[in-house]
């Protein structure tokens, strides 16, 4: 998050703006430093809205779910910018994206996106990001997950059966044969019985947390041991 407040020279901005920002240092108001909000984003924090072409629409590309992973939300703590994009400490610098999108200025730079091999692409003219750790391209299992449409922040994409899937075989491993089990008795730390995530940071997090109310997991021999036996959990077989 290192672009938050970062404090520009109005002259390193100036020849980026161009006509487009219509902006002088002698007579327009405003002060000697800027910093990314200055642009882009608002008060809170650097994201859009507001994008470089004033928009505050989610369905405008240049503003599309950016809140939605700066600030996180249900299932997920907040993405990083530099998941998504350099993050520069001069604006005058090659690391900053062009302003006027004439270069890429999606680029999956941060280790969550590419997280299990992951290799991220974004479309611009579809508006749609591909092969990201963060929906679901990782996971095992035969669901592969529709690429999320960047404009579409309606909660359609954030739900289970997005990454998930909806069959026991989508979900891959050893899965098919715990059909007689809600999820949370094997990631009890995540998610509730009824699929609400009770702790974010657990979740989306580059780590599958597996956490059981009796019974623990080895994640290098992928074996679970001292499970509820009684109720009909087995040994210390492997996943």
């Amino acid at each position: 998050m290192g672009c938050f407040r970062q404090i520009l020279p109005l002259a390193a901005i100036l020849p980026f703006c161009g006509l487009s920002c219509q902006r002088s240092p002698l007579d327009d108001g405003l002060p000697a430093k800027l910093d990314c909000s200055s642009c882009h984003g608002n008060k809170d924090n650097a994201a859009p809205p507001l994008a470089l072409n004033g928009s505050t629409s989610t369905s405008d590309n240049g503003v599309g779910a950016h809140q939605s992973h700066m600030t996180g939300g249900s299932i997920s703590a907040p993405v990083a910018c530099t998941e998504c994009h350099p993050v520069p400490t001069l604006m005058n610098g090659d690391a900053h994206p062009d302003p006027l999108a004439r270069g890429t200025v999606t680029q999956f730079l941060g280790p969550l996106a590419q997280t299990g091999g992951a290799t991220p692409t974004w479309n611009r003219t579809k508006e749609t990001c591909t092969n990201t750790y963060c929906h679901g391209a990782t996971l095992p299992g035969t669901f592969k997950p529709a690429a999320p449409l960047w404009t579409k922040v309606d909660g359609s994409q954030i739900k289970c059966n997005s990454c998930h899937g909806v069959l026991p075989a989508d979900l891959g491993g050893s899965h098919p044969l715990h059909t007689a089990y809600t999820c949370d008795t094997c990631h009890t730390r995540v998610t509730s019985a009824d699929l609400t995530i009770i702790h974010r940071d657990l979740h989306v997090d580059g780590e599958v947390d597996v956490s059981m109310a009796v019974g623990t997991w080895d994640p290098v021999t992928r074996t679970c041991a001292d499970t509820d036996t009684a109720n009909g959990c087995h040994g210390s077989n492997p996943w």
